[in-house]
């Protein structure tokens, strides 16, 4: 059942002005139309902000890049024209675009179908997404972030850009993904009767249905729906270009997710505390900075989390059942985040 709905909104607000970083760690104002937020009720701007920024990911992949790999903040989440490319060998297959969500093409689309693309894979003209936006992932989020979402994504500044249309596909694909199975998000280990488990709950929920953790430290199968190794939730080992992801080296060329179970190969011995300052800091316990495109750290989208809501998905984490993730390549020690 999708979980899309409208809620009411009210209560006046002003224009609001939300400060951003770049990867550079540059404060930018990104401004919020006055002409479309002021009948927007502020807690539910705020909060659809919240979401798109720091826990669904949206501007990692919506968003250009300028030559340093830095997100392109005036452009913010114009979208990007050829931004995967399943055929790097064939320029005429395989070239993916992400689309731009700002007022600019989504002005024409109504709340239920914006829902529709972010929850359920399906485009305005009935046309699937294809899975690489992990729509089977999200779908799992309540109404009210939903709607949330929508509310900042129709306050934001317009900005024209042309994206051209997905190439074809080296595999067939003719409809949406599955979603995801609320039952294969892994549940804590933690009794109902722990002081814990509250927020393992709530971190269970950011990290597993309106965040993108699942989808990134899960293993990823290209002509598989949902595209995703279920029998290894978080187990990491999910494999990035660093070319599309324009991370330079010392990086390798492929970076893998980390297994963020507490198995031998993942986080075992880390406490939530450490989970949260990963999130938060962009350094491991160990002293490693993550590679993009974990964006973690100050000048990442993670490191404006709550800190309450960072804490929350290190109980979650390292509350799961253990899962083997094997020996998975890791970034050299000091390579840019």
């Amino acid at each position: 059942m999708r979980r899309g709905g409208a809620i009411a909104l009210a209560a006046a607000a002003a224009a609001l002005v939300a400060p951003a970083c770049d990867q550079s760690g540059t404060t930018l104002p990104v401004a919020v139309d006055a002409s479309t937020s002021a009948l927007v009720d502020p807690a539910v701007l705020e909060r659809g902000e919240y979401l798109v920024r720091s826990v669904a990911g949206c501007g990692e992949c919506h968003t250009p890049r300028d030559a340093n790999g830095n997100l392109d903040m005036s452009q913010w989440l114009a979208g990007v024209p050829d931004r995967f490319d399943l055929t790097p060998q064939d320029d005429t297959t395989g070239s993916i675009s992400t689309p731009n969500l700002t007022p600019a093409n989504l002005a024409s689309w109504s709340d239920a179908d914006i829902e529709a693309a972010f929850l359920d894979g399906v485009a305005q003209d009935g046309s699937p997404l294809f899975p690489l936006m992990p729509y089977y992932a999200y779908h799992n989020m309540t109404v009210a972030d939903a709607a949330a979402i929508v509310t900042y994504l129709r306050a934001i500044p317009a900005i024209p850009r042309t994206i051209p249309p997905r190439q074809p596909l080296p595999v067939a694909f003719d409809a949406p993904a599955p979603p995801i199975p609320e039952s294969a998000i892994p549940q804590t280990t933690l009794a109902a009767t722990d002081p814990r488990y509250a927020s393992a709950e709530n971190g269970r929920y950011l990290a597993g249905e309106v965040g993108f953790c699942l989808d990134c430290h899960t293993p990823w199968r290209l002509g598989v729906t949902p595209p995703l190794d279920l029998t290894r939730v978080f187990a990491g080992n999910r494999a990035f270009s660093a070319k599309e992801w324009a991370v330079p080296p010392p990086a390798p060329a492929v970076i893998y997710s980390y297994n963020v179970t507490p198995h031998a190969s993942g986080i075992a011995g880390w406490s939530a505390g450490d989970v949260a300052s990963v999130l938060l800091d962009g350094t491991t316990p160990g002293g490693l900075v993550l590679c993009r495109p974990m964006p973690s750290g100050p000048v990442g989208g993670l490191g404006g989390m709550l800190t309450q809501d960072a804490h929350d998905i290190g109980v979650y984490l390292t509350t799961l059942a253990p899962v083997d993730g094997g020996d998975i390549p890791q970034c050299p020690v000091g390579a840019e985040e």
